[in-house]
């Protein structure tokens, strides 16, 4: 389970940056709005259950790149939630998503 916090760690942090700078540009296999679409999902204040767009997005990922991000200090200031993260692979029917 740690391992699928790292990865979506990974995901809110790159897409946080990005939403930052409003650079289009593909991570780890997921473009921006893709990983827009996980944000609400692992934000600490209010979170949401994972959109369709969100479980897609993490179906087609490259978990391998994902994991290189998982120990990112960085998730803090941008409000992610390492244990939501954590849990977004199983909200979105993944039991078998590979681990970091």
């Amino acid at each position: 389970m740690a391992s699928k916090v790292g990865v979506m760690v990974v995901i809110v942090v790159v897409m946080a940056i990005l939403a930052e700078r409003s650079v289009a540009i593909d991570i780890c296999g997921m473009t921006q709005p893709e990983l827009n679409e996980c944000k609400p999902a692992v934000s600490k204040e209010n979170p949401t259950n994972p959109s369709t767009p969100c479980c897609d997005a993490l179906k087609h990922a490259n978990y391998s790149c994902l994991c290189g991000y998982k120990n990112s200090p960085w998730l803090g200031s941008f409000g992610i939630d390492p244990a939501l993260a954590a849990a977004l692979p199983g909200k979105c029917d993944m039991p078998n998503a590979p681990t970091c």
